[in-house]
This record gives C-alpha cells, structure tokens and sequence, in this order.
C-alpha cells in the first residue's frame, strides 16, 4: 500500500485528488501542513508518493510549488484536474446573519470572497488556516455556532457538520490541477505530458524561438510559467508543459539546445482529467 503525502488534513482536496489517481486501490494518506513538509517526507522516505496542487483556474499558478519541484526535482508522475466546490459549513445552529468568524485556507478565502461579500456582514473576520478540513475540525472542536469554515462535502460529512450554503465559490469552472509526485520513478508508459524548466539565452527574442521550435513541430504548450533566477535581477527561467514526452521530447529538446542555456525535464506523466 503505497504511502501518499499530501498537504492537508484527510478529506481536504488534496486527499480527494489522491483518492482520485489512486482510484480503488488503498492508500496511507499522511496529512501534513505545508507543501515543504510534503517534499521533506519523501526525502526523509518517510512517503512513497506526494500529490501536491500546482494550480487553481481562480487562484493561479501556486508559486511555492514551482520552486520546491524545481529544488528537489522528484519525477512527476502523474496529474489529476479535480473541479473544485467549495461549502460553507458550521454546527447545526449556525445562522448565516449571526456568523463573526469564517476559516480555511488562503486559497478557499480567495475562491469565495465575492460571495462572503454578499452573504455574510460585512465585518464577518476571515481567518487563513493551513487547510479547509483542518479549519472544519477546528468548528468541530470549538463548538462556536459564530464560526464557520469553507471545506469539501466530505470534510463536513466527517465531522458531522451542517452545510450552510453549497457550492459558494465564485465561479462554478473552478479546478484545481494536481501533481503526483515519486522519487525515482520512471516515466509511465502511457505518458502524454511533460514538465520541463529551461533558462534561455540571454538575448531578445529567446523565449519567442523557443516556442517557435515547438509550434513547428506541432508541440501544444499547455502551460508556460516565468520565475525569478534568484542573484541575477530581471531575469527568469521559465516552466513549461507541454502536451507530448518520450522520443517525441527527446527530439525536441534537442531542437531547442542552442537555444538554452539549460534545460531540466521535471517529468514525463499521464495527464488525467
């Protein structure tokens, strides 16, 4: 039984997403609270497996992650799109015109700020917790009706709360992209994606080339991301996804040598929607 890191408590989205990839097969989920420790629990080989968000369609690109992929560079395994919805969820008594507190996670905050602007008073305190299911069994554990949390169906299924409100984030096409994670793994062989971190020369137009190269032999990029190189101000190095692997990346990268000034394939994985 493989054992699975994720960021969060149990029925938290990241434990949904691993549930998800693992699909029937049993899983040990170890709960964490921040994506460092995530990466940390496989160094140490206290996990097997990490699954960790990289991006929200609402929230964007989780920019931690990138650099904590990059430092550690354990094979991308795999990718899970899971659709995200959000409820507001608190004890029985609980009444949306009397609440003074809501919890969860900075991002939970963020996907459902234009609906707490309208439904709750308007010095209703928001409060960031490492985690939506960590901030429902905190409601669980204060037994405060003035206090609400933002987490999934299942979280408040397991701490026996009420839904107040169903579905609150702000845009229905809400999903959050996953990354399976697993030290020297080697690329599946059903791999349709991969991730690569480039730094491209430096000098105008070098980016544009690089893309060029990748149009002309008809490579979709899914995903293009630019991060500061740390010591050398304004400039980056850039993430890209791209919707092939094995030879047909093998060739391109090839293409795009004289291009780079390096290049460092993060994973060759199925993509999984």
């Amino acid at each position: 039984m493989p054992k699975v890191a994720i960021q969060g408590e149990k029925q938290s989205f990241h434990d949904i997403a691993a549930h998800k990839w693992y699909d029937k097969e049993p899983v040990d989920i170890l709960p964490l609270q921040t994506f460092r420790e995530v990466f940390c629990s496989l160094s140490n080989q206290e996990a097997d497996v990490g699954v960790i968000a990289i991006e929200n369609s609402l929230y964007g690109s989780i920019n931690e992650v990138y650099d904590l992929i990059e430092k550690y560079r354990y094979p991308i395994i795999g990718e899970i799109h899971l659709a995200v919805h959000q409820q507001l969820i608190g004890l029985k008594n609980s009444k949306l015109d009397t609440i003074t507190k809501v919890y969860s996670h900075p991002v939970a905050l963020a996907q459902c700020e234009a609906w707490l602007d309208e439904h709750l008073p308007a010095d209703v305190e928001r409060i960031e917790y490492h985690d939506t299911a960590a901030a429902a069994e905190h409601i669980s554990l204060q037994k405060d009706t003035f206090s609400v949390a933002i987490a999934s169906r299942q979280a408040a299924d397991l701490y026996r709360l009420d839904i107040l409100a169903k579905n609150i984030e702000d845009n229905p096409s809400n999903f959050t992209n996953f990354l399976i994670i697993q030290p020297n793994a080697l690329p599946p062989a059903d791999a349709d994606r991969s991730m690569i971190v480039i730094t491209t020369n430096h000098v105008p137009g070098a980016l544009a080339k690089v893309l060029t190269v990748f149009a002309n032999l008809s490579i979709n990029l899914a995903k293009l991301q630019s991060r500061p190189i740390i010591g050398e101000p304004w400039r980056y190095r850039f993430y890209l996804v791209l919707e092939t692997a094995g030879k047909d990346l093998s060739g391109a990268l090839d293409a795009i040598k004289d291009l780079t000034t390096s290049i460092v394939v993060l994973g060759e994985y199925r993509h999984n929607l």
